[in-house]
């Protein structure tokens, strides 16, 4: 009996598609001839293949269809058209879970080595924000300069929408550095007076829940036109003989979360930070 409907392959598709398609009705024919283990395995190499391919689930889909179209009616081993259709949605799945499964895990792969590449750029920027610092350090011995290189470099880098830098200066007016979008009035008012002292000591990067920040006493929205607040990581500084000399806040408005990646760029300048804050109590005190 002739094969119904016409043929995926003949339709102008790319020569890629075309193998697949043909591929794909040699091996579902296999399959519906002879439904077992060893010829549903095929299903699964062409859900591989597709991936390689750079072929899309619509391609899957338009060879199945191509597929099924062209075996309704003839004689390859299964007359009944509801049996044909099962087998068929067997084979389909196979294929579509494997394009899944390794569609995923090059994505992982992608994302792995897009991180990789951030902490190597970010460890350039860390290295520049050093020297930029000791320079700043070196040529006015500024507190405020030093303090505000951290805020912009932690806001940077992990795209917060504004960080606070908080040493705790009991002898002296504390001073404050801040980085936020330059001209928004809601940030820099925030900046100016959130209490941060609320969020207590912290041994270690901590992020705050959603219920320890509505515990927070801070303006709302509604109020004050403030940034309404969800999300909130912070680090101590620390000195070496495990004083606490101040803080950094990573503040974010966005449901964007804070990650590992950001605690950890957080915790690398917060340690830069209170060494250089140390040298700067040090050469004042001999001055």
């Amino acid at each position: 009996m002739p094969e119904r409907g016409g043929s995926g392959v003949d339709r102008g598709f790319p020569a890629g598609a075309k193998r697949f398609h043909a591929a794909y009705l040699a091996s579902f024919r296999d399959y519906i001839r002879e439904p077992c283990e060893a010829t549903l395995r095929n299903a699964y190499e062409l859900g591989r293949e597709a991936v390689e391919d750079g072929l899309s689930v619509l391609d899957l889909a338009v060879a199945h269809h191509d597929g099924l179209a062209r075996t309704i009616g003839a004689d390859i081993g299964l007359n009944d058209d509801e049996a044909l259709i099962h087998a068929a949605g067997d084979f389909f799945l196979e294929g579509l879970s494997s394009f899944e499964m390794i569609q995923r895990g090059f994505r992982e792969e992608r994302d792995a080595a897009a991180l990789e590449r951030r902490h190597a750029e970010m460890g350039r920027q860390l290295s520049h924000f050093l020297a930029d610092a000791s320079l700043a350090l070196g040529a006015s011995g500024s507190k405020d300069e030093m303090l505000r290189l951290v805020a912009e470099q932690a806001r940077e880098l992990t795209q917060a929408d504004c960080c606070l830098v908080v040493p705790e200066a009991p002898d002296e007016v504390p001073l404050r550095a801040a980085s936020h979008p330059d001209g928004d009035l809601r940030w820099a008012a925030f900046a100016r007076w959130v209490d941060v002292s609320q969020v207590g000591s912290v041994l270690g990067p901590t992020r705050l829940t959603e219920d320890q920040i509505q515990a927070l006493r801070l303006p709302r929205e509604a109020e004050q036109n403030a940034p309404l607040v969800r999300g909130w990581l912070v680090s101590p500084l620390t000195a070496l003989d495990g004083r606490m000399i101040g803080s950094i806040h990573l503040v974010n408005e966005s449901d964007r979360q804070f990650t590992p990646v950001d605690e950890a760029v957080l915790v690398h300048l917060a340690q830069m930070s209170a060494a250089a804050l140390e040298r700067v109590r040090f050469y004042s005190s001999r001055t």
